[in-house]
């Protein structure tokens, strides 16, 4: 019976890695949607991003579920849970960022734009290092690297940006802008997260 003992096990590793294969694309598709809304705030986007962090939700609870009914994971089981716990967090932040824009009424500003682009970059990193994470481990660590350089730029951009609004007069637009800036540099500090995270399993199963 070892041959189907061997079909289960596989089929188990299969379902993990679809699992994170389902939320790789929610975090690039997040992003998309967060650079399309920026363009155009008009556009409904910010409805659609909500759905992806719905969405996002549903594939952690998955995970967990398929976690707790499996013995035997392809990767270690903490890691594949902080894993897919990073790439919702940083889901709810993109989500959360084009809520806000869209409750505070605020225009976009060119550095909104900006840091937008390059968590979408991130994100494309992401969702390229989880798709070879598996049978190309050394590339999935070279675009995992990628997304975590990508944080120091936010990060740069960010604090640039803070430094610059503290000082106009406006306080309620102060206000306003500091927390949706907040929103997306926390998006970049989980895309760090995650690529740090990948980096880790690839080096566990070589």
């Amino acid at each position: 019976m070892m041959w189907l003992s061997d079909i289960f096990t596989a089929r188990k590793q299969k379902l993990f890695l679809d699992l994170l294969r389902r939320h790789g694309d929610l975090v690039v598709q997040t992003a998309h949607g967060l650079t399309a809304f920026v363009q155009d705030p008009s556009s409904g986007a910010a409805d659609e991003l909500a759905e992806f962090d719905a969405r996002s939700e549903k594939v952690v609870t998955d995970t967990i579920d398929a976690l707790t009914d499996t013995f035997v994971t392809p990767f270690d089981r903490q890691d594949i849970y902080n894993l897919v716990e990073a790439m919702d967090d940083m889901i709810n932040y993109l989500a959360s960022s084009a809520r806000e824009i869209d409750l505070f009424k605020i225009k976009p500003t060119a550095e909104i734009d900006e840091m937008a682009d390059l968590l979408l970059e991130a994100a494309t990193h992401i969702h390229t290092a989880i798709e070879n994470i598996d049978a190309h481990g050394d590339f999935a660590v070279e675009c995992a690297n990628k997304a975590c350089n990508i944080e120091n730029k936010v990060e740069d951009l960010y604090r640039r940006t803070l430094a610059q609004l503290f000082d106009t007069d406006d306080v309620h637009r102060i206000l306003k802008l500091r927390e949706i800036y907040r929103h997306l540099s926390n998006a970049a500090d989980r895309a760090d997260a995650i690529g740090k995270l990948i980096g880790k399993i690839v080096v566990k199963v070589a």
